[in-house]
C-alpha cells in the first residue's frame, strides 16, 4: 500500500498535468498558436533558468558523484547500440530508421524525468538529475543527430559542425554552463553569492522563472497530444514504444542497480537511482520530432511514437515506480 500510495504521488502530478493540458486545448481555451509559443517559451527561457538554478545551489564540484554521470551515459550508449542492431536488420524504410532507433535511447528528460526526479525523491533527486541532464542532453543531441543521418540519403553536410551547433544552441546547456561557470569561481568570490547579496532580486526572478518550466511544459505536452489513424504504423510504434518504456527502463535498472557490486563500486543512493530511472524511463523526446523533420526523416511516425510513448508513460512509469519502491530502491 506505501508503494501504491507513494508512485501515485509521484507520478499522478504528471498525469493530471498533461490531461489538463490536452483538455484547455480540445475545449478552445488556448489556441495552436499558444502551444508552440508556450513550447518555446519553456525550451528557450524555463528550462535554462531552471538548470542555472539547480547547479548554482550546488556548494563545489566537489558535491558532484561522476560515477552517477558515467552509468548514465553508459546505458545511453548501451541502448543505442541495441537500437541500432534492432534498426539495420527489421526496420527497411530509411526515413524510418533513425526515428525508430531515436525511441531506443532518447528519453523526454527535460519535460517528464526531471520533475519525475522530484516528485520520487525531492529537491536532492532535481539537483542529481539536472547533473545527469547535463550531460546527457549533449550526448542525445550527438547520438540523434547520428541516427538521423547514418542511413539518410540526404545526408547532413559538415555534420560535425552541425552537432557542435545544436548542443551549443541547447537552452538547457547554455544553463547548465553558466551555473558551472558560477561554480569555478565560487572560490574566488570571498563567499559572495548572487542569492543572499543585494542583485538577490536577480536571482529570485530566475529562480520564479525556473520554476514554471516542468509544470508548464507538463501542460503544453499534454496540449500537444494529436490521436490520429495509426493503422498504417502500427508495428513502428508498437515496437518504439516498448524499447522506450519497458526494454530501456529494464536494461538501465539492471546495469545500475547490479554493475556497481559485481566492479566493486558503492551502490547509488535513492535520489540518483531516482534521477537515472527518470533518465531511462521517460517517455520520448518533444525534440526527436522537429529533428526527424528537419533531417528528412519520417516526422509523422516521430510524431506518433512521442504521442504514444507519453500516453502509455503513465502506466509504465506508475507501475515501475511501485516496484522500485517495493524493493527498496527508492
Amino acid at each position: 500500500m506505501n508503494a501504491l500510495l507513494f508512485s501515485i504521488n509521484a507520478v499522478f502530478p504528471l498525469i493530471l498535468l498533461s490531461a489538463f493540458g490536452f483538455y484547455i486545448k480540445s475545449n478552445g481555451t488556448v489556441s495552436e498558436q499558444f502551444v508552440k509559443d508556450g513550447n518555446k517559451f519553456c525550451f528557450k527561457y524555463a528550462f535554462m533558468a531552471m538548470m542555472f538554478i539547480t547547479i548554482y545551489k550546488i556548494e563545489s564540484f566537489a558535491q558532484i558523484r561522476w560515477q552517477v554521470i558515467f552509468f548514465a551515459l553508459a546505458v545511453v550508449l548501451v541502448l543505442f547500440f541495441i537500437g541500432l542492431i534492432y534498426i539495420i536488420f527489421f526496420v527497411k524504410d530509411p526515413k524510418q530508421k533513425g526515428v525508430i532507433h531515436q525511441a531506443f535511447y532518447r528519453s523526454n528528460y527535460a519535460t517528464i524525468g526531471l520533475p519525475l526526479s522530484f516528485n520520487i525523491f525531492g529537491e536532492e533527486g532535481l539537483v542529481v538529475a539536472s547533473l545527469v541532464s547535463a550531460f546527457s542532453v549533449p550526448l542525445y543531441n550527438i547520438l540523434g543527430v547520428i541516427s538521423l543521418s547514418a542511413f539518410n540519403e540526404q545526408k547532413e553536410k559538415h555534420l560535425v559542425i552541425h552537432i557542435i551547433k545544436q548542443i551549443v544552441k541547447n537552452p538547457l546547456i547554455q544553463g547548465v554552463a553558466l551555473g558551472m561557470i558560477c561554480l569555478l569561481i565560487r572560490p574566488y568570490t570571498n563567499g559572495w553569492r548572487l542569492s543572499t547579496s543585494n542583485f538577490r532580486f536577480i536571482y529570485k526572478a530566475i529562480d520564479a522563472l525556473g520554476q514554471i518550466a516542468p509544470w508548464l511544459s507538463l501542460i503544453i505536452l499534454g496540449a500537444q497530444f494529436k490521436f490520429s489513424s495509426v493503422k498504417k504504423l502500427i508495428k513502428q510504434i508498437s515496437v518504439s514504444v516498448i524499447a522506450r518504456l519497458v526494454l530501456a527502463p529494464s536494461v538501465g535498472m539492471i546495469i545500475v542497480i547490479f554493475v556497481p557490486k559485481l566492479i566493486g563500486l558503492q551502490s547509488f543512493t535513492g535520489s540518483e537511482y531516482a534521477a537515472l530511472f527518470a533518465l531511462f524511463a521517460s517517455p520520448q523526446a518533444v525534440a526527436s520530432v522537429s529533428m526527424a523533420d528537419q533531417m528528412n526523416g519520417d516526422s509523422e511516425l516521430a510524431g506518433q511514437i512521442l504521442v504514444w510513448t507519453a500516453v502509455f508513460s503513465m502506466f509504465t512509469l506508475f507501475l515501475f515506480t511501485a516496484f522500485f519502491k517495493t524493493i527498496g530502491i527508492f
